[in-house]
């Protein structure tokens, strides 16, 4: 019995141990910066990603990523990507859909940036009555051989198939609560409570066997 419980104990310190010294990164951030990204469809308020909204075709609606560095890099990329049938398009930003954009003014640590996209459902798309993700990637290059990458879905719209009637609308301004993070699951605490909840609940069950 003793050494079944040894057994467990090393295995409960190895699982905890892993925990601690591998890096948990959530869907917004690596080692070398973060990325989050907002929604706002053309009647709404700003939603923090990721969003599941109902769009039609031709509907308009706006996303916005703030990018910062957390240490001192050679470059940093950024790319809106979709898979498969074409479903976006770029009204108006810095890129086009699928282009690589360099921002060479975020490789100092601790800078910031904040990049702003006026986007639509396709009119002519095909992809109708079905999900259609919108992801942002976000590469950061330490050097030629360094880099971590961040991608992660700004939308996973389910585009209905009919046409959207256009309202005349100013762009609103940026929302002054874009400046906070969104609230993102903390999973290495999460992982590390169920770890350790079940390594105790396995020593308690064998102290109880050995009385």
């Amino acid at each position: 019995m003793s050494r079944i419980f040894g057994l467990f104990a090393i295995i409960g310190v190895f699982l905890i141990s892993i925990l601690l010294i591998i890096p948990v990164y959530s869907a917004g951030q690596c080692a070398f910066g973060s990325a989050y990204a907002w929604f706002k469809s053309s009647n709404d308020t700003w939603m923090n990603a990721t969003v599941h909204p109902l769009l039609r075709r031709g509907e308009a609606f706006e996303i916005q990523v703030v990018v910062t560095s957390s240490i001192n890099l050679s470059m940093v990329f950024i790319k809106l990507h979709e898979f498969g049938t074409p479903v976006y398009e770029v009204i108006e930003g810095p890129t086009a859909m699928e282009q690589l954009l360099e921002c060479p003014h975020l490789t100092i640590a601790g800078q910031s940036s904040k990049f702003c996209w006026t986007m639509k459902v396709r009119d002519d798309t095909s992809w109708v009555n079905g999900y259609a993700p919108l992801e942002v990637f976000v590469q950061f290059n330490k050097n030629d051989t360094a880099v971590l990458s961040i991608h992660f879905d700004v939308i996973t719209a389910y585009i209905i198939d009919e046409a959207w009637a256009n309202v005349s609308k100013e762009r609103s301004d940026i929302d002054t609560s874009l400046t906070q993070e969104p609230r993102l699951l903390p999973t290495a605490n999460i992982v590390g409570v169920i770890l350790i909840s079940m390594f105790f609940i396995i020593v308690l069950k064998f102290e109880k066997q050995k009385r």
